[in-house]
């Protein structure tokens, strides 16, 4: 029979031998073994077991699981086992029968393995992400911190400085240059050198790096000047320049490093591009034999030169004693337009330090606004580095701006708004301090220059008195004038030894500006001269040297132009010779007379023949006399050296005390004369390697009329040179370098009035008012030497060769010889007219 299947029977009981029922059993065959065996992971650490069973024949049908790890059985009626909860990466091996109910089959094994726990493993990672993302952020929030507070840095340390208002302006400047200028120290300082949040990328790109002249003075790129680019040269567009705002109008000025070579072709682009009209160089090219900047102009000989694209013309150059304005013209080839630029270079800025006086940039800013107009671009400000000096001058005007529009300046504040702009801007202490000392010098004095054709008008309106019992303008502005009383040592003309030299007990040169005379000795070992001895040289010698009651006076041209001394004494003339010698003199003014009734106001330091003063050997040559002055010549030899030098002496006669001189165009007439002895005006436009020869001036006491000269001879040379004149400025730098000059209103008043009537106004045009011929007679104060000596004749006529007339001789038997006297005149060529 076939197990399991279906079959027709036939029941018929059965009894058994003792007559019970009887009911038959079967005996079932051994299962099969089950088939198709599939165990598959349900989860990470789950595992399903699934089966088929071929035919059972039995009572009942179990499929049993066991698992060899733990010999753990489970039975069910299906063949689908799950297990779970097992562990994790652990290979099971499972056995799976059937049981029939009295047999069980042939066991089948199968193995699997489980996997990681994904669910802490994600866990793990979602909490190493997280602790690596708090760690990274933690990371990244101390490097912002850090660069945060490397940032807050620069404005932590800035300091919390007011504003100064126009009336404290003095009174503040002095308490902080006080305990040598400890306060403004600590405010320069506190001021970071360069604002590290601004960005520095483009100007330290490779194709960049050799345009800038030096490596740490960078512009940031959030406001450097950027250029046109030119396709196909990286960088085309990089230039070592910044816009910097003025006191409110933004982009004002451009700052720019002067240019290399290499970089003219682009800063004369930038000059295009950004329409700037005018260009202010606060740099020579060359100081101390170090190249500051390259010329990037054409000489007036050469004309004009070609800069890349640009064409740049001059047309005009002008020097002055402070600045050179040249008048330039640039064309692109590429345009039939042009515009005119003027280039003003500031040349008197030292090599080391600041100016000594701050009115020289004030007088540098007034030159500079009155070229710029409303249209024009930015103002273009140059040095070597472009932030120093740069950073001064622009601090400077734009500083006056508020000062004038609100009375009060903010001097830290704005400086810090430059460093924002450009890294080192007022670069060290000295310039902080100097923009501070031209802030007073403009609020304490104001404005007091004045043009030639402006003078008749604004001299009237200052002798004005309204009331009448008021003082006038011009006397109060002669009351502001500084005394500088005490302001040097005077410690060489107070010693013991040298008091009896000095002629007026109160007029005492000061250390600083003393001529020294070198000693004999000394002399003779050196056997030449300097006539421009460096303020070094006169240093090194000062506690060996004689003293001599006499100061360097700075002209117009420059420093050590003239000599202010009293009128020797007996005692004293000899060193008053050697000081004429050692200094290569060339022409000495008298302004005084021998003596005032009994009172003695200068010893006679000549006299006929030759006269011997220890070593200096002097004989009077020639002399001529004119109505108001005479003139003598002088052979001054040196015995020992056995060298001559040819020296004219101007005496002055009319003018006395404390009076001014009677007829101001006799003195001016004077001075035209003079000037054709001595080299007034340098020869270069570097005074540096110009060797002056100065100009003694002397009357009873070197201060009274000898300040009025000397400022007298500055304003004619300022009036001719520039066409401006600046009486208070040219008094309050005399008073600097020698006292008791200019004593008096009624000097200073004279000063004004000799200026209006040398250029009177006629139509509105100024004209140098001609002088008189004066007459010239032969004085008869020294006889003939040996050498035969023709009277001399000489032409005091300030005008041009076709109006020279021969002058009077009073000798008459000379008469016939006075052309030829006059063309061997000891006085030289008649001076030119002022125009």
């Amino acid at each position: 029979m076939v197990f399991w299947s279906p079959h027709s029977l036939e029941l018929h009981s059965c009894f058994n031998s003792s007559g019970e029922d009887y009911c038959p059993q079967y005996k079932f065959m051994k299962p099969q073994q089950v088939i198709d065996v599939n165990a598959t992971l349900t989860a990470d650490n789950a595992v399903q077991i699934k089966c088929k069973s071929q035919k059972v024949y039995g009572a009942q049908k179990v499929f049993e699981l066991t698992w060899e790890n733990d010999g753990t059985q489970d039975s069910r009626q299906e063949c689908d086992f799950k297990k779970e909860n097992l562990s994790y990466l652990t290979n099971y091996t499972f056995t799976i029968l059937v049981f029939n109910g009295e047999y069980r089959g042939q066991p089948v094994k199968t193995s699997i393995k489980t996997r990681y726990n994904s669910k802490a493993l994600i866990i793990f990672l979602v909490f190493l992400i997280i602790v690596t993302s708090i760690a990274l952020l933690l990371v990244l929030y101390k490097i912002y911190e850090s660069c945060l507070l490397k940032f807050k840095d620069d404005d932590r340390q800035l300091l919390n400085i007011e504003p100064i208002p126009s009336e404290q302006l003095l009174d503040t400047y002095k308490r902080k240059i006080a305990d040598e200028g400890r306060l403004f120290l600590d405010e320069f300082q506190s001021i970071p050198r360069v604002f590290t949040k601004f960005s520095i990328k483009e100007a330290k790109k490779s194709h960049n790096q050799n345009k800038n002249r030096y490596i740490d003075i960078l512009p940031y790129d959030h406001n450097r000047v950027e250029l046109s680019e030119i396709p196909g040269y990286p960088g085309s567009d990089y230039i070592n320049a910044s816009y910097i705002d003025g006191f409110k109008e933004p982009r004002k000025y451009i700052a720019a490093q002067g240019p290399k070579d290499e970089t003219t072709d682009d800063f004369w682009r930038m000059i295009w591009e950004q329409k700037a009209t005018i260009i202010v160089m606060v740099t020579r090219c060359e100081e101390g034999k170090r190249n500051k900047c390259a010329q990037y102009w054409p000489s007036m000989e050469g004309g004009s030169a070609a800069y890349g694209d640009i064409i740049v013309k001059i047309n005009e150059s002008k020097t002055c004693p402070d600045y050179v304005i040249q008048k330039l013209h640039i064309t692109n080839v590429k345009r039939t337009s042009g515009r005119d630029i003027t280039h003003i270079q500031f040349t008197s800025w030292p090599d080391h330090g600041v100016p000594e006086d701050p009115h020289l940039l004030l007088k540098l800013r007034r030159r500079v606004n009155a070229l710029s107009n409303f249209f024009s671009g930015p103002i273009v400000v140059h040095c070597s580095a472009g932030v120093g000096r740069t950073g001064t001058y622009i601090g400077i005007d734009a500083m006056l701006e508020g000062l004038d529009t609100e009375g009060r300046v903010d001097v830290y504040g704005y400086v810090v708004k430059l460093r924002r702009q450009r890294c080192l801007m007022v670069q060290v202490e000295s310039q902080y301090i100097l923009i501070h000392q031209a802030l007073v010098e403009y609020n304490q004095y104001g404005e007091t220059e004045v043009t030639l054709s402006e003078l008749h008008s604004y001299l009237n309106n200052l002798k004005r008195k309204d009331p009448p019992s008021d003082p006038s303008l011009l006397e109060a502005e002669f009351q502001r004038l500084p005394s500088y009383k005490g302001w040097r040592t005077q410690n060489t003309g107070n010693r013991e030894e040298n008091k009896s030299k000095n002629r007026n007990a109160t007029i005492i040169p000061y250390d600083f500006n003393r001529v020294p005379i070198k000693q004999e000795d000394e002399c003779n070992k050196e056997g030449e001269h300097d006539s421009n001895d460096s303020s070094d040289e006169d240093s090194d010698c000062e506690e060996s040297s004689k003293y001599i009651n006499a100061s360097f006076i700075t002209g117009y041209w420059g420093p050590k132009a003239m000599i202010a001394t009293q009128g020797p004494l007996q005692e004293t003339i000899s060193d008053f010779w050697q000081m004429v010698f050692q200094r290569k003199v060339k022409v000495i003014v008298m302004l005084t007379e021998l003596k005032e009734g009994d009172q003695e106001l200068c010893a006679q330091y000549w006299g006929e023949g030759k006269q011997l003063y220890d070593g200096i050997e002097v004989q009077m040559t020639d002399i001529n006399c004119c109505p108001s002055y005479t003139i003598r010549a002088f052979d001054v030899t040196h015995l020992k050296m056995k060298e001559t030098q040819k020296v004219y002496q101007y005496q002055y006669h009319k003018w006395s005390g404390f009076d001014v001189p009677e007829n101001p165009k006799d003195l001016v007439s004077m001075i035209l004369n003079l000037k054709q002895k001595v080299t007034i005006r340098p020869a270069t436009e570097d005074k540096k390697n110009t060797r002056s020869v100065p100009l003694v001036i002397h009357c009873r006491d070197g201060s009274q009329q000898t300040g009025v000269f000397c400022a007298l001879m500055t304003l004619l040379e300022s009036a001719e040179t520039e066409e401006v004149i600046d009486v208070f400025q040219v008094v309050k730098a005399l008073r600097r370098t020698r006292l008791g000059v200019v004593p008096t209103f009624e000097h200073y008043q004279f000063l004004y009035d000799t200026i209006a009537s040398s250029y009177p106004a006629q139509n509105g045009q100024i004209k140098k008012n001609s002088q008189q011929e004066d007459k010239v007679e032969f004085c008869n104060e020294v006889i003939k030497t040996d050498q035969e000596t023709d009277l001399i004749t000489i032409d005091l006529t300030p005008s041009t060769p076709e109006e020279n007339q021969a002058s009077e001789v009073c000798d008459e038997s000379k008469a016939a010889d006075s052309t030829k006297g006059a063309e061997s005149s000891a006085n030289g060529p008649s001076a030119p007219v002022l125009t």
